[in-house]
């Protein structure tokens, strides 16, 4: 049959009453609607066809874009078939306007591919179907549908359930991408979609495990096995979400496999899991309780506080034997350390390694002493001496006194170089003991780590950069010698250790006997602790920016893209985006703007990380025009992946222009701009 003959037995199947079953079949219907809408047109196509008579390509109703396009059998150049999402938008007709039609689903351009997708001879299935991917990967979310649906539907019972390894045509082509690299809107919208579908079939019995079993196919399957989309579906997310929607056999498999017994497991096995109530499981049964997931600590500290008699019993998993193993809460300071947003109330303060708490009145785990400023004096009585690496650094309010480095004159090396970790320093100097170390004990770093001030355990000696902290911030945390030499924990060699001069911050090694000031440091984890360095990859695959006031930022890998500040328009209107130091009011402000000048590209491309929980997080912004200088460009080698190229910001500088920042040696510019140019966008998002 020709492509001609076709379209016209189309023509008189819509006048059956069927037209339009193919675009409403991939907006919303139910999958029950879904099978009994392929019987019908199955049995009016048979009926029909009798009278099948050739009708003009006018007449047809059928796109004109798509048929030319499939009539020309030819994807050269825009096409890719090696499963590395390297499909481009066309950039001829009449392949361009096809896709681009189906996109937005306008002039019947999706249901023309899908039926012809559906029911062409071979040669025109394959040119539809290629259509439709290069329209899913341009985010066109009626294509992208159609490949979640045909697989939902016709998938085999068995491996590989839904996989056109030849053409790439198939949900599989979305699975095997590389979940950290891909750049392609399909993909993010088939994620969202796969993360709503996937959690409703873990059961036993349903016939609708097609795309489960796929992902789980795909997850170790070629390219990117292991490393690829599908293996960030596979995870253990499915069945604790699963079983917070009332599944059984979700809960019966996630108590097997350690996925929910506690909250600090559910954190554990689902980094991106938010605060929110969870179903915890236990032997026969599960009870519902709220976790705070801001970290991992956090998880542990509200579980255990929240834990019910049943859930005591999955010692060594449950909340309180986790919390007593790993020092969150065996104290109300601990639960300050680990919290630092901990409310004043009553917390379970571990006793053992068993199942067993106290209940104990705290008082504000964290005092607002690092939103009120570097010098704060926290109702703790320590003063907020200021971030380093990620961390928050107190001091108590006044020196220790004068001491030595060591005992007795020294002439060895103790191999404490650090000059970043002085809490490594001090742990392994005071190791050291006489005998067999003649020159042991090492005062300094002993009076830190002995030091109980405030009721903390943790003090400890500053390595020398961590000492210029306390330089640099010496006048508002106050009570130094701003003429004396304080010692760090770092060794220059077997004679030296390293000092800094609070007059002039110079360090220099002097002789290890030498009486020098003390000051103590102790620090809290201000990030996620597995990405504690600016540039640092985190357990959630995001980037560590760096911190940037009293706060801390972080972004995505890669770049969103490259777009407009505005519509493209060359008039422009204050938008009243004009903060320059939090890109958040800037970008809500220009997201709900309906304005002759919007859409606000952009701020939209952060959006569409909002909208796939990209990471986790639905908090991602365009970042303001200090946070893009002061971190991003600033760490810009630590965080990696930044092109040689202009970077757009959220601030607006005036009705036509707004501000970015240039990434191009040697000038590096930070300027303003008409908001018609095309830029870079690079997406952050921040935690205190």
């Amino acid at each position: 049959m020709s492509l001609n003959e076709w379209l016209a037995m189309t023509t008189i199947q819509r006048k059956k009453g069927v037209s339009g079953y193919m675009s409403a079949k991939y907006k919303g219907f139910t999958l029950m609607e879904m099978m009994i809408s392929m019987v019908i047109i199955s049995i009016l196509m048979a009926v029909s066809a009798p009278l099948i008579t050739k009708f003009s390509m006018l007449k047809t109703g059928i796109n004109q874009n798509v048929q030319k396009c499939i009539v020309n059998n030819s994807s050269t150049g825009w096409y890719n078939t090696d499963s590395a999402g390297a499909t481009i938008l066309p950039t001829a007709d009449p392949c361009k306007s096809a896709v681009i039609d189906i996109q937005y689903d306008r002039n019947k351009a999706l249901s023309s591919a899908i039926s012809i997708a559906e029911h062409g001879s071979s040669a025109q299935q394959i040119m539809a179907k290629r259509i439709l991917r290069a329209s899913c990967d341009q985010g066109g979310i009626g294509a992208c549908d159609y490949f979640i649906n045909t697989c939902w539907l016709n998938g085999s019972g068995s491996a590989p359930y839904c996989d056109d390894a030849t053409d790439y045509t198939d949900i599989t082509y979305y699975l095997h991408l590389n979940r950290t690299t891909y750049a392609n809107n399909g993909a993010s919208y088939i994620v969202s979609q796969f993360k709503i579908l996937l959690p409703k079939m873990v059961t036993n019995s349903s016939n609708e495990k097609t795309l489960l079993e796929e992902a789980k196919n795909d997850a170790t399957t070629a390219p990117n096995a292991n490393d690829n989309i599908a293996t960030d579906l596979v995870q253990p997310w499915i069945y604790i979400k699963a079983c917070n929607d009332g599944i059984q056999d979700a809960c019966d498999y996630a108590y097997a496999n350690n996925y929910n017994k506690s909250c600090y497991q559910v954190k554990t096995n689902w980094p991106q899991a938010t605060t929110q109530t969870y179903k915890l499981t236990y032997s026969g049964g599960s009870e519902s309780i709220s976790c705070d997931m801001t970290s991992i600590p956090t998880a542990g500290i509200t579980g255990c506080n929240a834990i019910t008699a049943n859930l005591l019993t999955n010692a060594p998993d449950d909340d309180c034997t986790v919390g007593y193993n790993n020092s969150y809460n065996t104290s109300c300071n601990q639960v300050a350390s680990n919290w630092s947003s901990a409310p004043a109330g009553t917390y379970n303060l571990t006793t053992s390694n068993t199942p067993t708490y106290t209940s104990s009145a705290c008082s504000a785990a964290a005092p607002p002493c690092v939103a009120s400023g570097i010098g704060t004096v926290c109702s703790d009585g320590t003063v907020y001496a200021g971030d380093y690496n990620g961390y928050h650094y107190y001091t108590p309010p006044v020196d220790q006194g004068v001491f030595t480095w060591m005992t007795n004159n020294n002439n060895t090396n103790t191999g404490v170089f650090d000059a970043d970790n002085g809490s490594n320093n001090t742990d392994l100097l005071h190791g050291f003991s006489n005998p067999p170390d003649i020159f042991a004990p090492y005062n300094a770093a002993n009076i830190c780590y002995d030091a109980t001030d405030s009721g903390y355990t943790d003090w400890y000696l500053p390595a020398r950069r961590e000492l210029s902290v306390l330089y640099t911030n010496r006048y508002v945390i106050d009570n130094f010698n701003d003429r004396g030499y304080y010692w760090s924990s770092t060794e220059s060699n077997n004679m030296y250790a390293v000092i800094l001069n609070f007059q002039n911050n110079n360090a220099a090694g002097v002789n290890k006997w030498n009486n020098y000031y003390v000051r103590c440091v102790r620090q809290q984890g201000a990030v996620d602790a597995t990405c504690p360095n600016p540039g640092d990859t985190c357990a959630d695959g995001t980037k560590y920016a760096g911190p940037y006031l009293t706060y801390y930022l972080f972004t995505t890998p890669f770049d969103k893209g490259q777009y407009t500040w505005n519509n493209s328009s060359t008039l422009g209107t204050n938008t009243n985006a004009v903060d320059h130091y939090y890109g958040m009011p800037n970008y809500t402000k220009l997201i709900a703007l309906a304005d002759g000048y919007a859409p606000y590209n952009a701020a939209l491309a952060c959006k569409t990380l909002n909208d796939a929980t990209a990471y986790g997080y639905t908090d991602w912004y365009l970042p303001a025009r200090y946070e893009m200088t002061n971190t991003l460009f600033a760490n810009r080698d630590l965080i990696g992946n930044f092109a040689i190229a202009t970077y757009w910001t959220s601030t607006e500088s005036t009705y036509i222009s707004a501000f970015y920042y240039s990434f191009v040696a040697p000038s590096y510019y930070n300027g303003s701009s008409d908001k018609t140019n095309m830029y870079r966008v690079r997406c952050i998002r921040r935690t205190q």
